[in-house]
C-alpha cells in the first residue's frame, strides 16, 4: 500500500490537497473520506490506510481552508459549507469516480461528510453511502453539557469573533479549529433550527429523500457531543435509501469509550474498523453483480 500527495482541482479552481492510498492488487472499489468539521485528512490517515490493504483505492482531501488545502490568511478564505459539499467533495467524488470507472465508489462520511452527502452534486455516482457519527447539531439534540455552553458559541462568540478576526479562530480560544467565517456562519444557522440541516439548508430534506444508496449508519452511545435522537432523525429522513443503522456501545467491544472521535484512533483496527470493511465487502460484491447467479455461471 502507497500513499500519494496530489493537488486537485475544486469546481471552481481551488487547488485541493488530497492523498490517494492504493492496495497492493487492483483495487475493487473507490472510497472518498469526508471529513468532519474543522478536522484535517491527516486524522483519517490511519483508516484509510487499513482500508486500502483491504484491497480499495481511499481517498482523503482537506477542504479549502482546512489542514494542507489552508492557502494564506485565513480571513482571507470566503469558504461556506456549500463550498465544502458541492465544489471541493463533489470535485474529489467525480475525480476518484473518473479514476477507476468500472468500479464502485463509497463516500465515508464522519461527523459533517456524512450529514452533507446526500447534497453532492454527484451522489447518483455513490454506490453507498458510510456515516460515521452522523447526527444533528441542533440545540436540541446537543447533549446536555454541550446545550449549556452552546448560546455562548453561537450568540457570543461565533459573530464577535467572526467579526473581529474575518473567520472563527477556534485555535487560539480552544474551541473547534479555525473555520471560514462563511462555513461557521452557515453551520451556526443550522445548529439554531429544530430539525438541523434539513430545515437550515434548502433543499436538504428533499435531497435526502431522494437519496437512492445504501447507508451504514454507526451511532457511539458514548457520544459526548450529539445526542442518539439527532442521529435517528437524520437517518429517518431517508425515505428511500435502506439504511443499516446501528449503536454501538464500546462495552460490547471491550472498550472503556469510543466518543464522537475514537472510532478513528489507530487501536480500533482490529475492534472497530472491520465493520466497515465487512460491509464495504458486502455492498461491492453486490454492486460489482447486481444478480449473482449469473456472476456464477
Amino acid at each position: 500500500m502507497t500513499a500519494t500527495r496530489l493537488t486537485l482541482q475544486a469546481h471552481d479552481g481551488h487547488a485541493l490537497a488530497a492523498y490517494r492510498h492504493e492496495p497492493q492488487q487492483p483495487p475493487r472499489a473507490s472510497v472518498v473520506i469526508a471529513p468532519a468539521m474543522a478536522v484535517p485528512q491527516s486524522f483519517y490517515a490511519g483508516f484509510a490506510a487499513f482500508l486500502a490493504r483491504q484491497g480499495y483505492r481511499v481517498w482523503t482531501f482537506d477542504y479549502r481552508g482546512v489542514g494542507e488545502s489552508r492557502d494564506g490568511p485565513m480571513r482571507a478564505c470566503k469558504a461556506d459549507i456549500s463550498d465544502w459539499v458541492a465544489r471541493d467533495c463533489d470535485a474529489v467524488v467525480r475525480h476518484a469516480a473518473g479514476a477507476l470507472p468500472d468500479a464502485p465508489l463509497f463516500v465515508l462520511g464522519h461527523s459533517l461528510g456524512g450529514q452533507t452527502a446526500p447534497l453532492l452534486p454527484s451522489a447518483a455516482q455513490i454506490s453507498g453511502l458510510i456515516n460515521v457519527a452522523v447526527g444533528s447539531g441542533a440545540l436540541r439534540h446537543n447533549q446536555p453539557a454541550v446545550r449549556r455552553q452552546a448560546p455562548l458559541l453561537w450568540h457570543v462568540l461565533t459573530p464577535l469573533l467572526c467579526r473581529m478576526f474575518g473567520y472563527f479562530p477556534g485555535r487560539r480560544i480552544g474551541v473547534l479549529g479555525d473555520i471560514p467565517r462563511g462555513a461557521m456562519e452557515q453551520w451556526r444557522r443550522w445548529c439554531l433550527t429544530p430539525d438541523y440541516l434539513l430545515t437550515g439548508e434548502p433543499g436538504a430534506r428533499d435531497a435526502y429523500a431522494r437519496a437512492q444508496y445504501p447507508v451504514l449508519a454507526l451511532t457511539f452511545s458514548d457520544d459526548e457531543l450529539l445526542l442518539e435522537a439527532g442521529s435517528r432523525m437524520l437517518h429517518d429522513a431517508y425515505q428511500t435509501a435502506q439504511v443499516d443503522y446501528r449503536v454501538l456501545h464500546p462495552e460490547q467491544f471491550g472498550l472503556r469509550r469510543i466518543g464522537h472521535f475514537g472510532f478513528f484512533r489507530q487501536d480500533q483496527e482490529a475492534v472497530l474498523w472491520p465493520l466497515v470493511s465487512a460491509w464495504l465487502a458486502q455492498q461491492a460484491t453486490r454492486t460489482a453483480c447486481p444478480q449473482p447467479a449469473a456472476c456464477h455461471g
